[in-house]
């Protein structure tokens, strides 16, 4: 056997070996905890359990939707948050309802649209359907109730394709009532931010997906710097968490990226 074919070949066997650890790699689901301090924060939602889903991209056949559902049943949420991007194609749409079907059973949750969620494949009447498992904000709110006192949560359409609107989401809020912000992506906060706001809750990013070692995003398909590719940041009077998202888009693969859930509790008192 010649040199070159040997070359070939274990450049073969390498690149194989290297996509399959990319494809083990979006199957390994983390769980990340997040503690967020809210001064204001109504003294009935001490310790109140956010579990944030991003990016599902369910594919046909796929076991996530159940995995996503033994995951919530864990971590036993006050409310599910789903932030965009539900269908990796037209073809797993029944795999998106029924993992709604499924959820709205069991626990409380709101959702909003990603720029995944317009595509030409996923017509209106799909998005339509998805609303009568649970509320879906586009651009505007809904209010939480316990113990006699209000949690705002908002949500805005795809800031990615400028469909956002925060003004208008935020119109049915009532003066310094503090908000949890829903919004796919996290070019929400290229746009003024309204005060009463304290928690954003974003994805799209996918974390960058495949990332250099040590989760360094090359790319985070955003007009932001690519320190918003992930994670938590503090912005002036609010929390902006940035999820690696569930799935993964175009091919299956996440390298130093893995997807990501984020379970978030809130309290009056500092940590």
């Amino acid at each position: 056997m010649r040199w070159s074919s040997l070359l070939g070949f274990g450049l073969g066997i390498a690149g194989a070996v290297v996509i399959a650890r990319g494809v083990a790699n979006s199957r390994q689901l983390e769980v990340t905890s997040e503690t967020v301090t809210i001064p204001d924060l109504p003294a009935p939602f001490e310790g109140f359990r956010l579990l944030h889903l991003a990016d599902l991209h369910l594919r046909s056949r796929t076991t996530r939707g159940a995995e996503l559902l033994k995951l919530a049943q864990e971590v036993q949420p006050d409310l599910v948050c789903l932030g965009g991007d539900y269908a990796y194609t037209a073809l797993s749409l029944d795999e998106v309802e029924q993992f709604f079907a499924r959820l709205a059973e069991h626990w409380p949750a709101v959702g909003i649209y990603g720029n995944a969620d317009y595509r030409p494949d996923i017509d209106t009447a799909a998005r339509e359907r998805w609303t009568s498992f649970f509320p879906f904000l586009t651009n505007s709110a809904m209010c939480l109730e316990r113990g006699g006192e209000q949690l705002w949560v908002a949500g805005v359409d795809d800031p990615h394709n400028g469909r956002d609107s925060l003004p208008a989401a935020m119109m049915m809020v009532p003066p310094e009532a503090p908000t949890i912000l829903l919004a796919h992506s996290p070019e929400v906060i290229m746009r003024p931010l309204d005060p009463r706001v304290r928690l954003i809750l974003c994805g799209h990013t996918h974390g960058g997906q495949i990332c250099l070692p040590g989760g360094k995003a090359l790319y985070s398909n955003t007009r932001l710097p690519l320190r918003f590719a992930s994670g938590r940041h503090a912005l002036d009077g609010a929390v902006l968490y940035v999820s690696r998202g569930i799935g993964s888009t175009r091919f299956p693969l996440r390298y130093s990226c893995p997807p990501e859930a984020t379970v978030l509790t809130l309290t009056r008192e500092g940590i």
